[in-house]
């Protein structure tokens, strides 16, 4: 006969408490906020939403086969990083001696998994970050061993 004995709690994963975005939408969804009430806006992760970039079409489906599942390039796909390129190009460096390319442009899913990206590629040096500081760099310094954060 199995023990029905509960298994100990693990151990092994920390606990990590609600800051910035994340503990703001959680007070919000307490206070009412859900994301498709239009008396509310989430202006920290790019709402309202006012128009489409330039002239593109917004896609309304995406087509996934075997040919589009695999992972893409680590900091994007090529025509997309030139396409971000040439939108900050013609928006914000109109008139500037070098303009940005498609190898200025990094593209990830969201601001820890690029800051983790950015994070993997430094060797052992010392870090000065300014506090306050985004909530991730926290987290993400006591992850990486091989550089020393240092807090400004």
């Amino acid at each position: 006969m199995l023990s029905q004995t509960p298994l100990p709690p693990m151990s092994i994963f920390q606990p990590i408490q609600k800051t910035g975005v994340i503990y703001v939408m959680a007070e919000a969804h307490k206070a009412g906020y859900r994301e498709d009430d239009t008396a509310w806006v989430n202006l920290g992760q790019g709402q309202p939403e006012t128009s489409t970039l330039g002239t593109c079409p917004r896609l309304t489906e995406i087509v996934v086969n075997d040919r589009n599942a695999e992972y893409a390039p680590v900091a994007g796909l090529w025509e997309l990083r030139e396409e971000i390129a040439g939108f900050y190009n013609r928006e914000y460096r109109r008139g500037l001696p070098r303009p940005f390319s498609a190898d200025h442009v990094c593209v990830a899913p969201g601001g820890r998994a690029a800051l983790t990206r950015a994070a993997a590629t430094i060797g052992r040096v010392n870090l000065g970050h300014l506090i306050p500081d985004y909530t991730a760099y926290e987290e993400l310094l006591n992850i990486f061993r091989s550089f020393i954060p240092i807090p400004v």
